[in-house]
Protein backbone atom coordinates (compact mmCIF):
# COMPACT_ATOMS: atom_id res chain seq x y z
CA UNK A 1 0.00 0.00 0.00
CA UNK A 2 1.20 3.50 -0.80
CA UNK A 3 0.64 5.09 2.61
CA UNK A 4 1.54 8.57 1.41
CA UNK A 5 -1.18 8.54 -1.23
CA UNK A 6 -3.61 6.89 1.19
CA UNK A 7 -2.94 9.64 3.74
CA UNK A 8 -3.52 12.37 1.16
CA UNK A 9 -6.80 10.75 0.15
CA UNK A 10 -7.83 10.49 3.80
CA UNK A 11 -7.04 14.18 4.36
CA UNK A 12 -9.00 15.12 1.23
CA UNK A 13 -12.01 13.16 2.46
CA UNK A 14 -11.64 14.80 5.88
CA UNK A 15 -11.75 18.21 4.18
CA UNK A 16 -14.85 17.17 2.25
CA UNK A 17 -16.58 15.86 5.38
CA UNK A 18 -15.81 19.03 7.35
CA UNK A 19 -17.27 21.08 4.51
CA UNK A 20 -20.30 18.80 4.02
CA UNK A 21 -21.14 18.96 7.74
CA UNK A 22 -20.36 22.68 8.01
CA UNK A 23 -18.34 21.69 11.04
CA UNK A 24 -15.89 24.58 11.30
CA UNK A 25 -18.54 27.18 10.42
CA UNK A 26 -20.93 25.79 13.02
CA UNK A 27 -18.31 25.49 15.74
CA UNK A 28 -16.99 29.01 15.16
CA UNK A 29 -20.33 30.31 16.47
CA UNK A 30 -19.49 28.85 19.88
CA UNK A 31 -15.85 29.79 20.38
CA UNK A 32 -12.37 29.72 18.89
CA UNK A 33 -11.80 26.55 16.82
CA UNK A 34 -8.38 24.90 17.03
CA UNK A 35 -7.42 22.06 14.69
CA UNK A 36 -5.27 19.41 16.40
CA UNK A 37 -4.00 15.88 15.90
CA UNK A 38 -3.00 14.15 12.69
CA UNK A 39 -5.19 16.46 10.61
CA UNK A 40 -3.13 19.44 11.75
CA UNK A 41 0.19 17.72 11.05
CA UNK A 42 -0.95 16.20 7.73
CA UNK A 43 -0.34 12.71 9.08
CA UNK A 44 -3.83 11.29 8.65
CA UNK A 45 -4.32 7.57 8.36
CA UNK A 46 -7.42 6.75 10.41
CA UNK A 47 -10.77 8.41 9.65
CA UNK A 48 -10.82 10.73 12.65
CA UNK A 49 -10.52 14.47 13.09
CA UNK A 50 -9.62 16.20 16.35
CA UNK A 51 -10.79 19.74 17.14
CA UNK A 52 -10.94 21.95 20.21
CA UNK A 53 -13.28 24.87 20.82
CA UNK A 54 -12.12 27.32 23.46
CA UNK A 55 -15.00 29.14 25.11
CA UNK A 56 -15.83 30.90 28.36
CA UNK A 57 -18.66 28.44 29.00
CA UNK A 58 -17.82 24.93 27.71
CA UNK A 59 -20.97 23.47 29.27
CA UNK A 60 -23.38 25.84 27.51
CA UNK A 61 -21.41 26.07 24.24
CA UNK A 62 -21.12 22.30 23.81
CA UNK A 63 -24.82 21.79 24.44
CA UNK A 64 -25.79 24.52 21.96
CA UNK A 65 -23.38 23.21 19.33
CA UNK A 66 -24.71 19.67 19.77
CA UNK A 67 -28.31 20.87 19.27
CA UNK A 68 -27.17 22.87 16.23
CA UNK A 69 -25.56 19.78 14.68
CA UNK A 70 -28.59 17.63 15.44
CA UNK A 71 -30.90 20.21 13.83
CA UNK A 72 -28.73 20.20 10.68
CA UNK A 73 -29.00 16.38 10.43
CA UNK A 74 -25.70 15.95 8.59
CA UNK A 75 -24.35 13.13 10.76
CA UNK A 76 -25.64 9.68 11.62
CA UNK A 77 -24.72 9.65 15.29
CA UNK A 78 -24.05 12.27 17.96
CA UNK A 79 -22.36 11.68 21.31
CA UNK A 80 -21.64 13.90 24.26
CA UNK A 81 -19.10 13.06 26.94
CA UNK A 82 -19.17 15.14 30.10
CA UNK A 83 -15.73 15.06 31.69
CA UNK A 84 -16.31 18.46 33.27
CA UNK A 85 -18.90 17.21 35.76
CA UNK A 86 -17.62 13.62 35.66
CA UNK A 87 -13.81 13.83 35.42
CA UNK A 88 -11.80 10.81 34.34
CA UNK A 89 -8.07 10.14 34.47
CA UNK A 90 -6.39 10.66 31.15
CA UNK A 91 -9.10 12.95 29.83
CA UNK A 92 -9.26 16.74 29.85
CA UNK A 93 -11.63 18.25 32.38
CA UNK A 94 -13.86 19.39 29.53
CA UNK A 95 -16.81 18.32 27.40
CA UNK A 96 -16.53 16.36 24.16
CA UNK A 97 -18.95 16.04 21.27
CA UNK A 98 -18.35 13.24 18.80
CA UNK A 99 -19.92 13.43 15.35
CA UNK A 100 -20.03 10.05 13.60
CA UNK A 101 -20.77 9.51 9.94
CA UNK A 102 -20.26 6.84 7.27
CA UNK A 103 -18.56 8.75 4.50
CA UNK A 104 -17.14 7.29 1.30
CA UNK A 105 -16.89 3.80 2.70
CA UNK A 106 -15.36 4.64 6.08
CA UNK A 107 -16.77 5.33 9.54
CA UNK A 108 -15.57 8.81 10.47
CA UNK A 109 -15.39 10.34 13.94
CA UNK A 110 -14.98 14.04 14.53
CA UNK A 111 -14.02 14.63 18.16
CA UNK A 112 -14.66 18.17 19.39
CA UNK A 113 -13.48 19.15 22.86
CA UNK A 114 -15.00 22.24 24.51
CA UNK A 115 -12.68 23.82 27.06
CA UNK A 116 -11.85 27.20 28.56
CA UNK A 117 -8.20 26.97 27.55
CA UNK A 118 -6.35 25.75 24.48
CA UNK A 119 -5.21 22.15 24.78
CA UNK A 120 -1.82 21.35 26.22
CA UNK A 121 -1.67 18.81 23.45
CA UNK A 122 -0.08 15.43 23.12
CA UNK A 123 3.18 16.97 21.94
CA UNK A 124 5.39 19.66 23.42
CA UNK A 125 6.44 22.81 21.56
CA UNK A 126 9.75 21.31 20.41
CA UNK A 127 8.10 18.24 18.90
CA UNK A 128 5.33 20.36 17.36
CA UNK A 129 7.95 22.49 15.59
CA UNK A 130 9.64 19.33 14.30
CA UNK A 131 6.32 17.85 13.16
CA UNK A 132 5.63 20.93 11.05
CA UNK A 133 8.83 20.31 9.06
CA UNK A 134 9.31 16.54 8.95
CA UNK A 135 10.96 14.90 5.98
CA UNK A 136 9.04 12.76 3.51
CA UNK A 137 10.94 9.75 4.86
CA UNK A 138 9.79 10.48 8.44
CA UNK A 139 6.23 11.09 7.22
CA UNK A 140 6.21 7.75 5.38
CA UNK A 141 7.64 5.94 8.42
CA UNK A 142 4.98 7.44 10.70
CA UNK A 143 2.20 6.53 8.26
CA UNK A 144 3.53 2.98 7.87
CA UNK A 145 3.53 2.60 11.65
CA UNK A 146 -0.03 3.90 11.85
CA UNK A 147 -0.98 1.44 9.10
CA UNK A 148 0.62 -1.41 11.04
CA UNK A 149 -1.11 -0.28 14.24
CA UNK A 150 -4.45 -0.52 12.44
CA UNK A 151 -3.64 -3.90 10.84
CA UNK A 152 -2.73 -5.32 14.25
CA UNK A 153 -5.87 -3.75 15.72
CA UNK A 154 -3.75 -2.03 18.36
CA UNK A 155 -5.75 0.50 20.33
CA UNK A 156 -4.85 4.18 20.02
CA UNK A 157 -4.88 4.19 23.82
CA UNK A 158 -2.24 1.46 23.90
CA UNK A 159 -0.08 3.18 21.25
CA UNK A 160 -1.07 6.77 20.62
CA UNK A 161 0.12 8.86 17.69
CA UNK A 162 2.22 11.15 19.88
CA UNK A 163 4.31 8.14 20.96
CA UNK A 164 4.86 7.24 17.31
CA UNK A 165 5.79 10.83 16.44
CA UNK A 166 8.28 11.05 19.31
CA UNK A 167 9.77 7.67 18.50
CA UNK A 168 10.32 8.41 14.83
CA UNK A 169 11.40 12.06 15.05
CA UNK A 170 13.32 12.19 18.33
CA UNK A 171 14.53 8.62 18.77
CA UNK A 172 14.95 7.42 15.18
CA UNK A 173 12.67 4.41 15.64
CA UNK A 174 11.27 3.05 12.39
CA UNK A 175 10.07 -0.53 12.91
CA UNK A 176 6.85 -1.88 14.37
CA UNK A 177 8.96 -3.94 16.79
CA UNK A 178 10.37 -0.70 18.21
CA UNK A 179 6.84 0.14 19.32
CA UNK A 180 5.76 -3.40 20.21
CA UNK A 181 3.02 -3.38 17.57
Amino acid sequence: MDVMRYSKQTKQKADELLEYGKVLTTLSKYGNVIVTGSYKYDLMYAPDIDLVVTTDDPDKSSYQALIDFIDQRKFQKYQLGDFLWYPRDGRPKAIIIVLIHEYKGRRWEIEVWFDKQPPKGDVDDELEDLLMKITDEQRETILNLKCEREKQDTSNYKLDSATIYKGVILEGKNNPEDFKI
